[in-house]
């Protein structure tokens, strides 16, 4: 689903039983155990075989998002869709950038933001509108959580 702001996403996830995953756990699903460039592995690079992106004209070219699943090629190894391209997806995370350099290695839940300091959310792995450098699995962003876009939606977990 795109078009939606991060309270949006999350209400949804809530009302359906689930949730938003941690930038975390977004990231182990594109990437899987080995740590992978992309989905599908460290090559070949992004291309419209695998994802929905920038290709020369917008969204491979149709200019727009496409059905979910469209791109089994791009498939990550726990057989996750579309982790790469077609919508940038909010993660329950809040973001900050010097977060990694102190954050636990195992299973970080993201920053604590009790003070109300940080004023944006994690997005992860770029979108229909995205250059082929933006669809990479360790690529971290950010948006602005009352933001609806064409380019922007979720992902629920449970």
């Amino acid at each position: 689903m795109n078009c939606v702001t991060w309270q949006q996403a999350d209400d949804f996830c809530r009302w359906s039983g689930k949730r938003l995953p941690t930038e975390a756990q977004w990231e182990k699903a594109a990437r899987g155990t080995e740590g992978l460039k992309y989905p599908w592995g460290n090559n070949p690079s992004a291309n419209c075989a695998r994802v929905v992106m920038i290709d020369g004209v917008d969204g491979c070219g149709q200019n727009r998002t496409w059905e979910v699943g469209s791109k089994p090629a791009g498939a990550s190894p726990f057989g996750a869709l579309d982790m790469m391209g077609n919508l940038w997806e909010w993660s329950a995370d809040w973001y900050d950038e010097a977060y990694y350099a102190a954050a636990p290695e195992s299973d970080p839940m993201g920053p604590d933001n009790s003070n109300d300091d940080l004023v944006y959310h994690v997005v992860r792995g770029g979108s229909w509108v995205s250059e082929s450098d933006a669809v990479r699995a360790s690529l971290r962003f950010f948006g602005v959580p009352a933001e609806r876009a064409s380019y922007l939606g979720f992902r629920c977990v449970y």
